[in-house]
């Protein structure tokens, strides 16, 4: 299918479920916004206690706002993907024409080690993406570091340095999109072939993906026209429904039996 028969099936798949699917992004969003304004509670209490603080900074910078801070942030990780990954399943069954109430009801009593699976994986993909950023956070640092120097003189070498360095950023973004690409199939396996194991998900998704980069970018390109209307707020619980149903059926295409049974058979064989 292309881009224009996937964002018909999905408008196809959300009739009569838009309301719900609203609703449970509005919750996700409100879980977000919650957590922020808490944390934003919990500092200006601190503030109002202890005045030596002058900025949030200065707060994060005491050893044990910080430690508190990362344990906040620990409890917030655990409690919000799960509800992502919710949030995800939902979208992928109703990709495939089930209903909104049995898939709430299946995704509500699935056992306590599909949950601890699903951290496991976000977990680790996070740890290879941060590995990935390593690099271009670096190329980043040296393209600052030689603007800056360039500001004070310019020279020769200075000039080179600063355009070599952002040349390096240009490729290690490519090389960090490509690759985050690669993983981005790894919640609809989990959720359409659970019995996957979590290393063989990795090695799934990126097989899928060979020849799909391309594809899966410019699909998500089409979608950027709907950036102006999320600059209001009602239209991004609007948008996100549909975006979400879209990326689950191009992935649930993508993801089909008979590949995933290749592979399986391939690697036993």
């Amino acid at each position: 299918m292309n881009n224009s028969q996937i964002k018909r099936l999905a408008r196809i798949r959300l009739a009569g479920n838009w309301g719900n699917c609203v609703a449970l992004s509005t919750t996700l969003i409100s879980f977000a916004t919650m957590i922020a304004l808490g944390e934003l509670i919990i500092y200006n209490i601190t503030v109002m206690i202890d005045g030596k603080y002058t900025s949030y900074f200065d707060y994060i910078s005491s050893p044990t706002a910080f430690y508190l801070m990362i344990c906040r942030a620990v409890i917030y990780y655990l409690l919000f993907v799960p509800e992502v990954a919710n949030l995800r399943g939902t979208y992928i069954s109703l990709s495939q024409g089930k209903s909104f109430l049995g898939t709430q009801w299946e995704l509500r009593h699935i056992g306590a080690v599909h949950y601890v699976r699903i951290i496991l994986l976000q977990t680790l993909s996070l740890i290879y993406q941060a590995m990935l950023l390593i690099p271009l956070a670096a190329c980043c640092f040296g393209v600052a570091y030689y603007i800056e120097l360039c500001r004070q003189s310019i020279t020769t070498r200075s000039l080179l340095m600063f355009m070599l360095c952002l040349l390096m950023a240009i490729i290690m973004l490519s090389v960090f999109i490509y690759f985050k690409i690669k993983l981005r199939l790894i919640p609809y396996i989990a959720a359409l072939h659970p019995e996957t194991g979590i290393i063989d998900t990795f090695i799934l998704s990126s097989r899928l993906m060979r020849g799909n980069v391309i594809r899966y970018l410019v699909f998500q390109l089409s979608f950027l026209h709907y950036l102006m209307m999320c600059l209001l707020i009602f239209p991004i619980i609007v948008v996100i429904p549909y975006y979400y149903m879209s990326v689950a059926v191009l992935c649930s295409e993508l993801v089909t039996d008979e590949a995933v049974r290749e592979y399986m058979s391939g690697k036993e064989s």
